[in-house]
């Protein structure tokens, strides 16, 4: 029993010194504040159940008598009940349902044995503790007013307990969170009047003294109340720069409020206004940074640069005003507002630099933070002036931006005399001279950059363009020599230093034109050579200039192969206007000429081809039908008919309306004959019979054109231009009759029957009628006609087969006979031998295959053989006269041969009468009267 005493007092002892808050130097803040949960650590050395050791606490107060200790007991034990309900809230967490019902049970006895002593021993010294912990117990069962009651009361009636500082500090919290700003400021004002000695919660009672004081919308106390913060815990710059962990935090969030509240004042001049009456601070600075800072977070650009300029105009020597200043700049260009941007660059220039009075009352470390934004500031400037003259259209806006980009140009190089890049502002800077037309500047910068700075990428570019500066510079008479000379002595420098450019030959293209403006041509030639060979490519306007140069004196030097390379290549010069260009050209042509005329004597190959070359490298001179016409007459008298056909043909298409067309086309059709292109002759001779004006030029063009056409087997051409003659002209006979005939044997070769028949019949007609004009040209023509249409028509009866019915076949096939028999027997009688013998053949002939024919012919059906062998005799009475005939007619042609006669058509009648009669010919009056019968 002893022993479980002296255990229960030691509980007591060990625990009664237990912290409500743990450690006191924790800071919160305003976003951190929320329902007071308070634990106190566990101080049991064993591992003993609450409930068991309240039991044993329990079990004492019954057996024991001595009131101080009953009191401490029972004080403990509700310390031990509020210590589970931590606990097992701690476990919960938020879930409270989850606790069984002994657990609530006991959160609440908890409560009630705080109350229960504090009413049984209302006046003991060291109730504060007992409130204390009956605080913490209503906070943890969520009783925030009972709590609030609790801690005020603590207060009032102990004001020199340990507790009372925490306990100020606590309720300034809960009141703050209750939304009892004033109330919440009282406390932690009395909080911050207890003084920093010994007093944890100083310096968050003065942040969270400014928080209420901001809720109250109490601004101008507020930021009072931070402002004395900052004064007593960051005094100076230094100490402000090195907070750090939780006073960082509270700083960051003061200043962050503060801007916040000035803002809420009106803009960025309230924090001069404040200042002004509080006196200044030196961490001003830091709130103009801050309140920027909130500007551009919401996209209020203007605000933002505006608050940091409010500050450079504040303190305009401070160390941080460039710095401050570049920061604007910088929120601008990443808004995006360039006019903005460029404006304040300006500013900057002006107030911070080089020879500034800020720049001459302030160090070296200063100075270099300014010069790097100065050189780009200074350059971006000039180079945005520089771009926007060179693109407006505006004469007066563009020598404005030019001016502008030349002054700050200047300003760059009076700020970084000794920079890496001076070299390029002196040259953009002549650049710009020299286009406003300040060429005495310009040649100076340009003459800087080249003989200054020989090792810079445009030296040599900058010293041709102080050449070109020295050209346009117009001296006064006064200042004429003296320039002149200058500018000579420039050129020579020029050379000198730069041998290797290939701008060098412009001196002497200008040399060179001189000279030939003075008539020395002679000397300008030289020049004109000297700068085309001097081993670089001259610019344009040069280039063009010793070619000019060099044509136009070559030409008068009769040098005319010389003057025609140079005056073309003047001719492409990019900027000579149309009648410049087309007169360069014409005398180019003129040199072409020239040659061609020299050559003309000893050399006409050179001749001709010099005057044709004319039209392929001057095509639209004036001289080129002259130039191809002679070409072409010269190679039609060395007979090189090929190549005057090409010449020939080219000079008509190009000159249609020459006055040597007619001639163009006789020497034509004299080139085609020449080289038997009889095809390409045809259609010159066709032109002429279709738009001649002499009629019988025209005849004549017509007949020689069918028969070139024919040579050249264009049988189409030659079928129209022979069918063309042969209706317009019926005399003279002879070639009409030809043409008739052409057209025969034309069709012939293309096997187009029933066009021969009918130009066969016309030779026939026309030889008949023909009277006089009859020819033995004309009696062959037309017995050779009547020979061919009855070759048609035997063809034709050789095609029929007697076939039954015979009625039928045998009227047919005797129709196509008699139709051969009568061409046949025509030729026969206009006597040309040639026809005479083959057409009496093929009319025995026809008469045998006839006779044939009709007893190999088809027998009816259903005959017997009386009926047969009758039919059989009736054929051989119609087959026997025809078999006759063909004797007779045979034996009629046979008989030619006492005339001398023996041609291959006589030795086929002798074979066919082998056949038809061997050993007899004695019939042969007989056969002539019997012919007639059947004709």
């Amino acid at each position: 029993m002893l022993f479980r005493f002296l255990v229960l007092v030691m509980l007591v002892v060990v625990t009664s010194g237990c912290s409500w808050l743990g450690k006191k130097d924790e800071r919160k803040y305003i976003s951190d504040i929320g329902t007071l949960t308070v634990r106190t650590a566990s101080d049991e050395p064993l591992g003993l159940d609450h409930r068991d050791v309240i039991r044993s606490y329990k079990s004492y107060l019954e057996v024991s008598t001595d009131p101080e200790l009953r009191v401490r007991v029972a004080h403990r034990i509700a310390g031990l009940k509020l210590q589970w309900d931590e606990i097992r809230m701690d476990q919960f967490g938020d879930d409270i349902l989850a606790m069984v019902e002994e657990d609530r049970e006991m959160a609440e006895a908890s409560i009630g044995d705080y109350e229960a002593l504090l009413e049984l021993y209302p006046d003991r010294i060291d109730n504060d503790t007992i409130y204390y912990q009956l605080a913490k117990a209503y906070s943890l069962a969520g009783r925030q007013n009972q709590a609030i009651a609790v801690l005020e009361e603590l207060t009032e009636r102990y004001p020199e307990s340990i507790y009372y500082l925490e306990a100020q500090f606590r309720l300034g919290r809960m009141l703050y969170n209750v939304n009892d700003f004033e109330a919440s400021e009282s406390r932690f004002t009395q909080v911050v009047e207890f003084g920093p000695e010994g007093n944890p919660y100083y310096l968050d009672a003065q942040y969270f003294r400014g928080w209420a004081l901001f809720k109250q919308n109490r601004l101008e106390d507020s930021l009072l109340s931070f402002t004395e913060m900052i004064d007593e815990h960051f005094p100076d710059d230094e100490t402000l720069m090195a907070a750090d962990g939780a006073e960082l935090e509270v700083l960051n969030d003061t200043l962050r409020i503060m801007a916040l509240m000035f803002d809420y004042l009106g803009d960025w001049n309230e924090i001069a206004r404040f200042y002004d009456e509080h006196g200044t601070r030196y961490f001003e600075y830091r709130i103009y940074a801050e309140l920027s800072n909130q500007y551009y977070e919401k996209k209020y650009y203007k605000s933002s640069a505006s608050t940091l300029r409010a500050f450079v105009d504040r303190f305009p020597d401070d160390d941080r005003a460039p710095l401050y200043y570049r920061r604007l700049i910088s929120g601008y260009e990443k808004a995006g507002y360039p006019m903005l941007r460029r404006k304040h660059k300006e500013i900057f220039i002006e107030r911070f630099g080089v020879g500034s009075p800020y720049w001459e009352t302030h160090g070296e470390e200063v100075r270099t933070l300014i010069t790097v934004a100065l050189g780009d500031y200074i350059w971006d400037l000039a180079t945005f002036a520089h771009g926007w003259g060179q693109q407006t259209k505006s004469a007066r806006d563009k020598r404005e931006r030019l001016e502008q980009a030349a002054g700050w140009y200047r300003e760059y190089i009076r700020s970084f005399p000794k920079a890496p890049d001076a070299v390029k502002a002196h040259f953009l800077l002549a650049e710009i001279s020299y286009e406003i037309g300040n060429y005495d500047d310009a040649r100076n910068n340009y003459e800087i950059v080249a003989y200054q700075y020989p090792f810079y990428e445009n030296a040599a570019e900058a010293g041709y363009a102080a050449l070109l500066a020295y050209n346009k510079y117009k001296p006064t008479p006064e200042e004429e020599a003296r320039w002149r000379q200058l500018t000579v002595a420039s050129a020579k420098r020029f050379v000198l230093e730069f041998p290797q450019d290939e701008r060098r030959g412009t001196v002497l293209v200008n040399t060179a034109e001189m000279l030939l403006a003075d008539e020395y041509y002679g000397q300008a030639l030289t020049t004109a050579r000297l700068a085309q060979e001097s081993g670089v490519e001259l610019p344009p306007r040069y280039s063009y200039g010793a070619s000019l140069v060099q044509g136009h004196s070559a030409f008068e030097l009769g040098k005319f192969e010389e003057a025609e390379a140079a005056l073309l290549a003047a001719s492409e010069y990019s900027e000579l206007n149309r009648k410049q260009r087309a007169d360069l050209r014409q005398k180019s042509a003129a040199a072409i000429y020239k040659q061609g005329e020299a050559a003309q004597e000893e050399n006409p190959e050179e001749a001709v081809a010099q005057w044709l070359r004319l039209a392929e490298v001057v095509p639209e001179s004036d001289l080129r039908e002259n130039a191809e016409y002679d070409a072409a007459t010269l190679l039609m008298q060395v007979e090189d008919f090929e190549r005057a056909e090409k010449v020939l043909l080219g000079f008509r298409e190009n000159h249609p309306n020459s006055k040597f067309a007619d001639d163009i086309r006789s020497k034509l059709i004299i080139a085609y004959e020449g080289q038997g292109e009889w095809r390409q002759a045809a259609f010159e001779l066709k032109s002429i019979s279709d738009s001649g004006t002499d009629d019988e030029e025209k005849r004549i063009a017509a007949f020689q054109s069918a028969e070139y056409f024919e040579k050249a087997e264009d049988y189409d051409n030659a079928i129209v231009m022979y069918r063309r003659y042969a209706h317009t002209y019926k005399r003279p006979f002879d070639p009409a009759i030809e043409a008739h005939y052409k057209l025969d044997q034309i069709y012939a070769k293309l096997g187009e029957e029933d066009k021969r028949r009918f130009w066969l019949d016309k030779i026939i007609s026309l030889h008949s009628r023909a009277g006089d004009d009859k020819t033995d040209r004309s009696r062959y023509l037309a017995s050779k006609a009547a020979f061919e249409l009855g070759e048609f028509d035997r063809r034709r009866f050789d095609e029929i087969e007697i076939s039954l019915p015979l009625a039928k076949s045998i009227v047919r096939k005797n129709n196509a006979m008699q139709g051969a028999l009568k061409r046949y027997t025509q030729a026969v009688e206009m006597e040309v031998l040639e026809f005479t013998t083959p057409a009496t053949f093929h009319i025995g002939d026809m008469y045998a295959k006839f006779s044939r024919g009709l007893m190999e012919s088809e027998r009816p059906a259903g005959m017997d053989e009386l009926e047969e062998e009758e039919y059989t005799f009736l054929l051989e009475d119609q087959a026997f006269p025809l078999e006759e005939a063909a004797i007779d007619i045979h034996q009629t042609n046979i008989s030619r041969t006492y005339d001398g006669l023996y041609d291959e058509w006589v030795k086929k009648s002798f074979r066919s009468m082998a056949r038809l009669m061997p050993g007899q010919y004695d019939k042969q009056e007989k056969a002539v009267t019997y012919v007639d019968q059947i004709r």
